[in-house]
């Protein structure tokens, strides 16, 4: 019979990271700082020795019933599957010592009652059972809860220190559940007629199960969710929405709320929960909003309705949570193969974890959940064009993040009043002050930005002969750019996109140029100035059949622009060449138009890699047997 390892409730955590983990305490962080962005939280794990051998991870960690400072947790391989081996700690995890069973094959879960008493329950072979340590679990001892060879147990819950209830799969027509008064030193089977009857080939998951109070849940391979509001004595069960093929399982807030999901091993990111406000009587199918990691799900105490998902999933590792009952998701980890997850409260918590060599690890939540949130978005335009700005960076507090390319925004952060800030380059800060975030409500703040128009820069020349070759650089920013505005002596003479420009066959005399950068209609204050003299007549480049100009800037680093000009169509080839006189790039090799024309050697090769410091020379080489060579440096 195949089986799927599962294991939630509120004492319950099953957590598994792939990383290495250092026997001495260290941190890691899902992300640099302590920046939420785009609504992701900044959130710490704190590693610490397991107490296992190399290769051996941790699984469930059951938190004590009677103390929650004594933390027992089992074994897992790289997997995730339950290894007969335990660890305990008795100091909230901080340090753990592992020990190995004297008890059954086929270790299901772990129930903590304090520092020496646990329960195991076992699920395979004629020694499967329920088991109990009294001396820290130096032994365990078989309390001879009925269960036998052809059974196959999956859960153990105690309600308090008397009552308690171990489930099992079907046998002979009906579940094998079991109730105790006692304490676990005597167990009654619970009646068939009080369970419904199993579908055909219906079973339970070792570890599939949550309880509250009086109340317990636990989910089949076959759609249903069992319950019981009176310790397990009578059940009922309901069929959720997912169906009959799927494996599901539930967690609660309450006897009342909860959610019910699918449970296979490799689930990952998914698009859907059942919600219950009955109890489990009946469900309601809720496609949520938000990346929900969807393997294991855990409810955390203290709070309203607050439940973290989580996967291993090849691909969709991380976590998320939800603090309005499962329908909206927030991401918590991204990158961090974690099997489930349980909190004491917003900041307590633990998380298991598998490595390879170095032994298996365990975590200690070091964040806050900080469940009162609300939300911020908006759109960032342009205040004379309108059009959106995409990668402003939208800034309230701590809280970061950028806008889209439709300008729009949105960030998860707490309550509280904050400065709102947006910036990026070529445009205004804007500031809004008292920015008011409330819980679970959306606060629109919608940005136009003054364009600053800001004007090319670092405008240079270059004589040869009657022509005057202007080069020039972008301006600081420039978003909604749409050319430049080429000036002599006050008059616009012409409007080009490129970097270059070149003014021929000027007769004698002095000219001044500046250029201006366009945004749509508006244009910018003037670049700097440059004043050239044109003393005589020299080889005009309108009479030339080309002319390799030269490259602006040189020296240069990362890149330059390399200027020419044809008199008539044609191909031009233009080939970079070391100190050695070996090619490394052809960096133009097509046909051109007739005119001025420019092109950019980003200091690659022709694998792309980057090239080193040093003078390289390029030539240009066209169909009319034009050939030129110029001499360039690259500082690094």
């Amino acid at each position: 019979m195949k089986k799927f390892v599962f294991l939630s409730s509120a004492l319950v955590i099953l957590l598994s990271v792939s990383v290495v983990f250092a026997a001495n305490l260290t941190q890691f962080r899902p992300h640099n700082g302590t920046v939420a962005i785009n609504g992701e939280r900044p959130v710490n794990w704190i590693e610490t020795a397991s107490g296992f051998t190399s290769g051996i991870g941790v699984g469930q960690i059951s938190v004590g019933m009677n103390d929650e400072t004594a933390l027992w947790a089992h074994a897992t391989d790289a997997t995730g599957m339950i290894l007969d081996q335990f660890t305990k700690s008795t100091d909230g995890g901080q340090s753990w010592t592992a020990g190995t069973f004297n008890a059954g094959d086929g270790l299901s879960m772990l129930f903590a009652i304090d520092a020496t008493t646990c329960w195991a329950i076992f699920n395979t072979g004629a020694t499967q059972g329920c088991y109990k340590t009294t001396d820290g679990g130096t032994s365990w001892v078989n309390m001879n809860a009925g269960y036998g060879a052809s059974s196959f147990a999956n859960v153990i819950h105690f309600f308090n220190d008397t009552d308690g209830l171990a489930q099992g799969d079907p046998l002979g027509g009906y579940y094998e559940i079991y109730t105790t008064t006692d304490g676990g030193v005597n167990w009654t089977r619970v009646p068939q007629a009080d369970i419904p009857a199993p579908t055909t080939g219906e079973y339970g998951i070792t570890g599939n199960y949550d309880a509250v109070g009086d109340n317990i849940w636990y989910g089949t391979n076959q759609g249903r969710i069992f319950y019981s509001t009176d310790k397990g004595y009578t059940w009922a069960a309901t069929l959720t929405p997912f169906g009959a093929t799927n494996v599901v399982n539930a967690t609660f807030v309450d006897a009342n709320y909860g959610i019910a999901y699918r449970s296979y091993l490799d689930m990952g990111i998914e698009p859907a929960i059942n919600v219950t406000t009955n109890g489990g009587v009946t469900w309601t199918n809720v496609n949520v909003t938000g990346d929900m990691y969807a393997r294991y799900f855990s409810y955390v105490p203290g709070t309203t309705n607050t439940f973290v998902g989580s996967s291993a999933t090849v691909g969709f590792e991380g976590a998320s949570y939800s603090e309005d009952g499962g329908y909206t998701w927030i991401t918590l980890n991204t990158g961090y193969a974690i099997h489930a997850s349980a909190f004491l409260d917003v900041e307590t918590g633990w998380a298991g974890a598998w490595a390879g060599a170095t032994g298996g690890g365990m975590l200690i939540f070091d964040g806050n959940l900080n469940v009162i949130t609300g939300s911020v978005d908006g759109y960032v335009t342009d205040v004379d064009e309108g059009f959106p700005i995409e990668g402003a960076t939208i800034t309230l507090g701590t809280f970061q993040t950028t806008t889209d390319a439709t300008g729009y925004y949105s960030m998860i952060l707490d309550i509280g009043t904050y400065t709102l800030t947006c910036q990026v380059d070529g445009y205004e800060t804007y500031t809004q002050n008292d920015v008011e975030i409330m819980e679970d409500l959306t606060t629109t703040v919608d940005v136009s930005l003054q364009n600053l128009y800001l004007p090319p820069q670092n405008l240079n020349y270059t004589l040869t002969g009657t022509n005057v070759i202007l080069i020039w650089q972008d301006p600081e920013g420039q978003i909604g750019f749409t050319e430049f505005n080429i000036y002599r002596n006050d008059v616009l003479i012409n409007s080009v996109t490129a970097n270059l420009y070149i003014d021929p066959n000027l007769p004698s005399g002095v000219y001044t140029y500046y250029i201006t950068a366009m945004y749509g209609t508006h244009e910018s204050i003037p670049s700097n100035e440059v004043e050239v003299e044109v003393v005589s007549a020299g080889n005009n480049l309108i009479s030339a059949s080309a002319e390799l100009i030269g490259n602006y800037p040189n020296p240069f680093n990362p890149q330059t622009q390399i200027a020419f000009a044809v008199n008539e169509p044609g191909n031009v080839r233009i080939e970079i060449f070391n100190i050695k006189g070996e090619l490394i790039s052809t960096i133009l090799n097509d046909n051109v138009s007739a005119g001025q024309h420019s092109v950019t050697w980003e200091g690659l090769d022709n694998n792309f890699n980057p090239v080193s410091s040093g003078v390289y020379m390029y030539r240009m080489v066209t169909t009319n047997n034009y050939s030129s060579t110029k001499k360039m440096i690259l500082l690094k």
